[in-house]
């Protein structure tokens, strides 16, 4: 719905009222407009300086797998606590940033994955504190 004044030199929308959601944009281009809303997200900027969510997956994916399975350090806790913190900064980015911009089907996917990277980062700290807990018991059996 919407309202339109005319006069015979100009024209002018006075109310528009959509269906679909409304997504402010800041406006730092021209001073004489004061609000700006887009009503298809598929014209927003992208966030994050054009970087897709996607891409940002795919490192943390690789730096996780290859501290998992090509590490030969196993012992290495610090790397996986900072990497623990670098998931969840990623799955909290996904929920503030990127959510409203996917598909429910993409966003809960990606979640399901982000869990899967942090229980692996888990399961792989677990194992490191067995295997220094059978260390302990071994050599301390031997002397």
């Amino acid at each position: 719905m919407y309202i339109i004044r005319k006069t015979t030199t100009e024209s002018s929308i006075i109310y528009m009222e959509y269906d679909d959601k409304a997504y402010p944009i800041k406006n730092t281009f021209m001073p004489s407009i004061r609000n700006i809303y887009v009503y298809d997200a598929k014209y927003l900027p992208k966030v994050n300086d054009n970087i897709p969510f996607e891409y940002l997956f795919n490192d943390l994916a690789n730096i996780v797998f290859n501290l998992l399975y090509n590490s030969t350090d196993d012992t290495d806790e610090g790397s996986i606590d900072i990497l623990l913190g670098e998931v969840e900064k990623l799955r909290s980015s996904l929920e503030i940033e990127y959510r409203e911009f996917m598909k429910r089907q993409e966003y809960y996917m990606y979640l399901d994955k982000l869990t899967f990277l942090k229980d692996e980062l888990i399961n792989r700290r677990e194992i490191n504190k067995y295997k220094a807990n059978i260390n302990n018991l071994i050599s301390g059996r031997s002397r």
